[in-house]
């Protein structure tokens, strides 16, 4: 039986030094935070001008509100999850695995603090901390996945994440090969996240849309996706994480992307807004080159549970997540990625099985028009562009091209 074998504590402060002229735009990171070290930085900065190329205009500075301020630091679960407390837990865990299955993961307390300030003169702050439980249990022949984060005591269930790895592990160890084809499927909240994490990136910022490679082009008022999808990127939502400012130090608006399967608005930081004319959404991730990002996509719930779904279907596949995803065609909004950790064969409403791990090669604007059920239940999930709430999707004829190795 493994153990999650290291238990060590991190603290990293970075300060990241922006120089602007007319149109060039210089930044430099450090962590030497002596009044020298940030001088000798801002030097470098603003020498390094010299060599950079003429680019566009440069937004103009942030000048209000003077300032933002949000503490919400939650002592609460710094106090239930401290290490003791965690690694008691672990060993629960741990301690109802059978001698065939190891597990893997990782159990984490997060503290943030960020602030953000410019010469105009605003000041920007914010402090959050979140617990955060990711693991895999594996025996000889397949594994299972589970995880869980929240900023609440309440919400943070671990050792229902690591049962439910344990059980699908089980369910995983005789897996059969499947021909490659059109299955309907359930998605579960991490596959949907992961999805998500691309439709962000691929489509719903203005900047993807001004370079023409977004799948909303053109799009803005015209319905893209089933009547029962509601995108919204809601900063306020508390199974987010919740930032009021930018890193521009824009105060973040709610921005409805998808409303009833019909595109709506996109995100914008100052350089895009600034190009469509209109004022920044506050969604700059300091990447000029992706523009404004949603970073609290929130998908609205339908009305059965995950459960109920699974129990009123005839012959269908569960999927638990993805990995190695990568866009193949961004204007049709066309994503490949494997199976991982589970892929569940479902008959008469109960699990009968498992195959192996598969790729999918589908186009989200096919796909989330072939929705039958939307879950009532939704699970936070965090990927590379922040975190998401969203719900399980039941899809048909999901296309899978071919089988993992």
């Amino acid at each position: 039986m493994a153990k999650f074998p290291y238990l060590y504590y991190e603290d990293n402060t970075e300060i990241t030094i922006i120089i602007t002229t007319e149109n060039k735009r210089s930044e430099i990171k450090t962590n030497i935070l002596t009044p020298e070290g940030l001088r000798e930085a801002t030097q470098q900065a603003i020498a390094k001008l010299a060599f950079l190329p003429e680019g566009e205009v440069q937004p103009p500075l942030v000048d209000a509100p003077a300032e933002i301020a949000q503490d919400e630091f939650n002592p609460q679960l710094d106090t239930a999850y401290d290490v003791e407390s965690r690694a008691k837990l672990v060993k629960e865990c741990l301690d109802t695995l059978s001698e065939n299955y190891l597990a893997y993961g990782a159990l984490t307390i997060t503290t943030s603090q960020i602030s953000v300030g410019n010469s105009q003169g605003i000041r920007r702050f914010s402090r959050n901390n979140n617990a955060s439980f990711s693991t895999i249990v594996a025996g000889e022949n397949g594994s299972g996945y589970g995880e869980t984060q929240s900023s609440r005591v309440e919400d943070f269930d671990f050792p229902g994440a690591f049962a439910r790895a344990y059980e699908k592990a089980r369910l995983n160890q005789n897996p059969g090969t499947l021909k490659p084809g059109a299955y309907t499927v359930i998605l579960e909240q991490p596959a949907v996240g992961g999805l998500m994490t691309f439709l962000s990136y691929l489509g719903f910022s203005g900047k993807s849309v001004q370079n023409q490679i977004s799948f909303l082009t053109g799009k803005q008022g015209v319905a893209v996706f089933d009547p029962r999808i509601t995108i919204i990127d809601d900063y306020t939502n508390e199974n987010t994480m919740r930032l009021p400012f930018d890193f521009e130090g824009t105060p973040r608006q709610q921005v409805t992307i998808i409303q009833q399967g019909v595109a709506k608005d996109l995100t914008y930081d100052m350089a895009s807004a600034q190009k469509a004319g209109c004022p920044s959404t506050g969604h700059s991730v300091n990447m000029p080159a992706y523009g404004g990002m949603p970073l609290n996509l929130v998908m609205t719930n339908g009305k059965e549970s995950l459960s109920d779904i699974i129990a009123g279907t005839q012959q269908w596949l569960l999927i638990t997540r993805f990995h190695y995803m990568n866009p193949v065609n961004p204007r049709t909004a066309q994503l490949t990625a494997l199976t991982r950790d589970g892929v569940f064969t479902v008959e008469k409403g109960k699990i009968t099985g498992s195959v192996k791990n598969m790729r999918f090669t589908e186009s989200m604007l096919q796909a989330f028009n072939k929705i039958e059920a939307v879950s009532s239940d939704r699970q936070r999930t965090s990927f590379f562009f922040g975190n998401y709430y969203v719900p399980a999707l039941k899809i048909n004829d999901f296309h899978f091209t071919g089988n993992a190795n």
